[in-house]
């Protein structure tokens, strides 16, 4: 924990800025102490003045949370028992509110191209329709129209703008929780020339080749996604969901880190070019050292994220994260494995509050043993809008959580899935 004093300035800054009106400041220098600093002794009056400034800047449904959430968890504070009080006066205020739902996650997908339609009117009727959580792309890759870049405060990326504390602000008036969408393996504004990139072998030229991915096993990559993401849950984003694609393939993980650190480790150099003994990846044409060298790929990787979410989470120890996998894990762990470098046994030993997978009709019989794999209220399933209909009517285990999407376009995540 930081020393007192820190945590004192933060508290004075914060009752500076509402002393003058700045409530949106004292709203986010409340709120760090609160959610920065559970441990601290002064959290309790973080708490009562992030609630004062809420309702202060006409947030009194936020206001309300805050309220509630200070008379249950510091109940015999004197802030508790100013809260106490405040509560009836704000439950009159709005008649008609609800505690906002959290056992369940219903959620829409918003990508980069719509997040500037997300205005107060429509988060109005988004909450009105039973959303609960907004996940929204904030980060944009090259294409030929436009140039990479983020939508959220940072020293990390081009930001492009900032969108994200603005929403995050209008959420809360509506009880939304708002989760950032990001890949960690594509960030097309990193300069090629750092060499961060990823190696790739291709079979036709029997060679391996730069990739337009990260490598992830690079020694300064996961000191760059933590920067990256603090900076994210700094800017008010309450959730990270860690977008699987593009996954890392059968071809991907060739860097000079990866291979020198794998020798190391196993005591064995890898060649690329002796793992496949077949084409067609449908007919599992893989050599034995394939699959010793792709377990290890990806329990490396995941050792990596791992640790890159420690590190955050020492933060903002509050933030949320799911992980997108594809539907082959339950369906087909060694293709999931062999394609995606993805294995749910492993994944279940890390830290994740959720895991998240493409939703269709054909994964019906295999939904209840994924639930069970992650322990029930963990999995989300996105549901693109042409299986929305038969997601709401399917039997789905009980807390599974549903993030609503249009159709991706040309091509959906998942080999099942196209």
């Amino acid at each position: 924990m930081p020393s007192r004093e820190v945590i004192a300035g933060i508290l004075q800054s914060g009752r500076q800025a509402f002393t003058q009106g700045h409530y949106e400041r004292a709203i986010n220098l409340f709120r760090r102490v609160q959610e920065g600093y559970p441990n601290a002794p002064e959290r309790s009056e973080a708490m009562l003045l992030l609630a004062q400034a809420l309702e202060a800047n006409g947030e009194a449904a936020s206001a309300l949370t805050e309220y509630r959430r200070l008379a249950g968890e510091f109940s015999q504070t004197p802030q508790a028992a100013l809260a106490r009080t405040k509560i009836p006066d704000l439950e009159r205020q709005l008649a008609t509110i609800r505690p906002p739902v959290v056992s369940q996650v219903v959620g829409v997908y918003v990508r980069t191209s719509g997040i500037e339609t997300l205005d107060e009117r429509e988060l109005v009727r988004l909450r009105q329709s039973g959303t609960n959580t907004l996940v929204v792309e904030v980060a944009r890759n090259r294409t030929s129209h436009s140039l990479p870049g983020v939508f959220f405060k940072t020293d990390w990326a081009p930001v492009l703008k900032d969108r994200l504390t603005t929403l995050v602000s209008v959420a809360r008036r509506q009880s939304i929780q708002v989760w950032a969408a990001v890949s960690v393996r594509r960030m097309d504004w990193i300069d090629s020339t750092m060499e961060w990139s990823d190696w790739r072998y291709n079979p036709q030229a029997a060679e391996v080749r730069r990739a337009d991915t990260l490598d992830l096993l690079h020694p300064a990559v996961p000191e760059y996604l933590v920067g990256f993401l603090t900076d994210l849950a700094a800017a008010g984003a309450q959730g990270v969901l860690l977008i699987a694609d593009p996954p890392s393939g059968p071809g991907d993980g060739f860097s000079p880190h990866a291979l020198r650190r794998y020798e190391r480790e196993i005591g064995q150099a890898i060649d690329p070019s002796r793992l496949q003994l077949a084409q067609s990846r449908d007919r599992m044409g893989y050599a034995p050292e394939f699959w010793r060298w792709v377990g290890w790929k990806q329990r490396e990787q995941l050792k990596v994220l791992d640790g890159v979410l420690r590190a955050v989470r020492r933060v903002y120890p509050h933030l949320k994260v799911a992980m997108e996998v594809h539907p082959e894990v339950v369906t087909s762990p060694r293709a999931a494995l062999a394609w995606y470098a993805e294995d749910l046994l492993d994944l279940r030993r890390f830290r994740l509050d959720y895991v998240a997978l493409p939703y269709f009709s054909a994964l019906d019989s295999w939904v209840n043993k994924l639930a069970e794999s992650v322990s029930g209220e963990r999995l989300l399933l996105v549901v693109e809008s042409s299986e929305a209909r038969r997601a709401k009517s399917a039997p789905l285990p009980a807390g599974t959580g549903l993030i609503y999407k249009e159709k991706s376009e040309p091509i959906g995540l998942t080999n099942q899935g196209r």
